[in-house]
């Protein structure tokens, strides 16, 4: 499919919609919104970046992009990566909605709020903790405080209330979305002129899910309706060491069945030393770090209870499973962590994802969805590749709804400016993508070079209705061009 460049006239006339200080073509304007890592290492730069405030503008951006054949990469915090910059030349018009960034509504009786995608999580979990202290919104966890409510959501991600209630598309109740005909949309009970986002099914055929981890290639989400939870003054984290990675998600599966913790997540020694500036080699000996008491494998449990008698009862019933546990041989140790531990791990907005980038330089979330019972042998396969291709091993893993399923990350920090380390991680990627998607495992966010094109080749009806759609929705093929493997 051919697209057109963004010539002086068509930049003219996005000023006059937005307002001339917020359309910028300036090449260092342009590249500082170009970035590796996080969730993709491949990105084109912008032609002209567009910064609109109200969904009247956007309406009008996208009618201009359509009817000139332009391409519109949508964005709000931006902090996906490469994933959230064009893919192709000509690359058009990026998006970015971080103007857009007012807290609408907050409903406490039918528990939910009502965001623009610009909302960041810093900003959001200090106005709940002024206005509403007793609810959370469902921010995403480790990410930091500018990552948005609305780009999580929309890519099902995870949030401080995943092992409760399950990935953030679960949360949602509606989406406001404006197609590049021009046409708004809403979903849910939202679609009814008049009616409030309380009822997700809506009017019949939910259109909600089209949106959910479409990477902005049906339209653009100018509004997301999701629920909130109440949230505890009585917390607690207990962690407990395990010397392989099944034994650590065995054990863990007779805690989630109990149905306890807001937050299930843990991993292997090595997210410990790559937080850290690389300045000596002791840090990647893992014996140093044993004589401090920390585990090959671990898992924290974050409690939250409605007092402190409730706390006491979850804590009871995550060290009887474990117990348990022992007493099946399982080896398992609860991991006494200093109260400043707990403390920063119980700190929202959790800023722990930042410091990967120190070790080497960069690091990149390769993320996958598996049962809960196989995560185990996810680990295993990706400890033992990420050595195999130079990287060091670093591991992450997270219950959704109690251990229905779970997330699985290998983190690969690597360093940017090395070709042959951007070469090896490429090939590291597309040599697990074939191996997971062999036992069925799902990615999280489909890449367009290595996970889409694999995973569409075998999922051929998927696809196959995926570009029909497609079609619906952005007949010139506007948006977002090749993620998804769509036109």
């Amino acid at each position: 499919m051919s697209y057109n460049r963004v010539t002086p006239e068509v930049i003219e006339e996005l000023k006059s919609i937005v307002g001339a200080e917020h359309v910028s073509d300036k090449p260092a304007v342009l590249a500082a919104y170009l970035s590796r890592s996080i969730m993709g290492i491949e990105a084109v730069k912008p032609d002209v970046v567009v910064r609109p405030k109200y969904v009247e503008e956007v309406r009008k951006v996208l009618m201009l992009a359509n009817e000139y054949r332009i391409p519109v990469t949508p964005m709000a915090g931006g902090l996906s990566g490469g994933f959230a910059l064009p893919l192709i030349k000509p690359a058009g018009i990026l998006l970015d909605l971080s103007r857009m960034n007012r807290i609408l509504k907050v409903d406490p009786d039918a528990r939910y709020m009502v965001v623009e995608p610009g909302v960041r999580n810093g900003p959001l979990w200090a106005y709940f903790r002024k206005n509403y202290p007793e609810y959370a919104p469902p921010i995403p966890d480790g990410a930091p405080p500018a990552a948005t409510v609305v780009g999580d959501a929309l890519e099902r991600g995870f949030t401080i209330v995943t092992n409760k209630a399950g990935p953030a598309a679960d949360l949602v109740l509606g989406l406001e979305v404006v197609l590049p005909t021009g046409e708004v949309v809403r979903t849910g009970s939202w679609a009814l002129p008049g009616a409030q986002p309380f009822y997700k099914w809506g009017l019949g055929p939910d259109f909600t899910g089209i949106f959910l981890g479409a990477q902005g290639t049906m339209g653009v989400v100018t509004k997301l309706a999701v629920k909130i939870f109440p949230h505890s003054e009585h917390k607690d984290i207990l962690a407990f060491g395990f010397e392989n990675p099944q034994d650590m998600i065995k054990a863990t599966m007779m805690v989630l069945k109990q149905e306890v913790g807001v937050m299930v997540q843990g991993g292997n020694w090595w997210l410990v030393p790559t937080r850290l500036a690389e300045e000596n080699p002791k840090l990647a000996d893992y014996q140093y770090w044993a004589k401090l008491g920390v585990p090959l494998w671990f898992m924290n449990f974050e409690l939250w209870g409605r007092d402190e008698e409730d706390l006491e009862y979850q804590r009871r019933v995550v060290r009887r499973e474990m117990e348990k546990a022992a007493q099946a041989g399982i080896k398992v140790r609860e991991w006494k962590l200093h109260p400043r531990q707990k403390k920063s791990r119980l700190k929202k907005p959790n800023k722990i994802a930042i410091p990967y980038a120190k070790w080497r330089g960069a690091f990149l979330f390769i993320t996958w969805y598996t049962p809960w019972m196989e995560a185990g042998d996810f680990a295993e396969i990706c400890v033992k590749k990420m050595e195999e291709y130079g990287f060091p091993p670093v591991f992450w893993v997270a219950s959704i709804e109690h251990g229905r399923e779970a997330i699985c990350m290998p983190i690969v920090c690597y360093d940017p400016t090395s070709p042959d380390e951007i070469e090896r991680l490429r090939e590291f990627n597309r040599d697990t993508t074939e191996m997971f998607i062999e036992r069925g495992w799902i990615n999280y966010r489909p890449d367009p070079y290595v996970h889409a094109p694999l995973m569409y080749s075998r999922a051929t009806a998927y696809y196959s209705m995926l570009k029909k759609l497609k079609k619906v929705f952005d007949p010139n093929g506007i948006m977002h061009p090749g993620r998804l493997c769509l036109p």
